[in-house]
């Protein structure tokens, strides 16, 4: 004896389930497609490569101090700091998404104080500038000063060291991209 078909059946086919997860995948593609532009992992890259930059400043500060106190002089050159004195065994890494040269030590710098200065110039592109110095110059602003806006193009101008120093402090970068790359300055105190 033979049943006859009724219509119903147990189940789903594999076609139909071919069918259901590709649509799953579609979706699930553009779910994390908006995911990641509502996150901006670039904006926070930027800031965790600032807060490097920041600490790396902090230390080479200390190291001067420290130098001064114990050599009773102050330094120089880069190089009095990791050669006789061994305050530092190796000189702070470049991080080269933002700077070709990384820290320099600038003994000359004109500004109220003691005149000397740590300075990372932003020339990741090391010729031109381009909008990636810009925002890394205000993201450092920003680490410093809440009212910083992060909205910069390529030619946005951070105004003078001088200027920069009285409004935000010892730690600032100022410089205009058009001209010259933004430079990230910690003022010795």
């Amino acid at each position: 004896m033979t049943q006859n078909y009724t219509g119903m059946r147990k189940g789903i086919s594999l076609v139909e389930m071919t069918i259901a997860i590709v649509l799953f995948a579609v979706l699930a593609a553009i779910g994390l497609k908006y995911t990641k532009v509502y996150l901006n992992t670039d904006l926070q890259a930027k800031k965790a490569r600032v807060a490097a930059a920041t600490d790396q400043a902090s230390q080479l500060v200390q190291a001067y101090q420290i130098y001064k106190t114990e050599m009773g002089v102050e330094p120089t050159a880069i190089n009095d700091f990791n050669g006789s004195s061994s305050i530092l065994t190796t000189w702070p890494t470049k991080i080269k998404e933002m700077s070709q040269a990384g820290w320099e030590l600038n003994t000359s710098t004109g500004l109220p104080g003691t005149g000397v200065a740590f300075q990372m110039k932003l020339d990741k592109n090391v010729s031109t500038t381009d909008k990636i110095d810009a925002l890394h110059c205000a993201v450092f602003n920003r680490e410093f000063n809440s009212t910083q806006d992060l909205n910069v193009t390529n030619s946005f101008n951070f105004g003078t060291a001088a200027a920069k120093k009285a409004t935000q402090g010892n730690y600032f970068c100022y410089g205009q991209a058009t001209t010259n790359n933004p430079t990230i300055m910690v003022v010795v105190p």
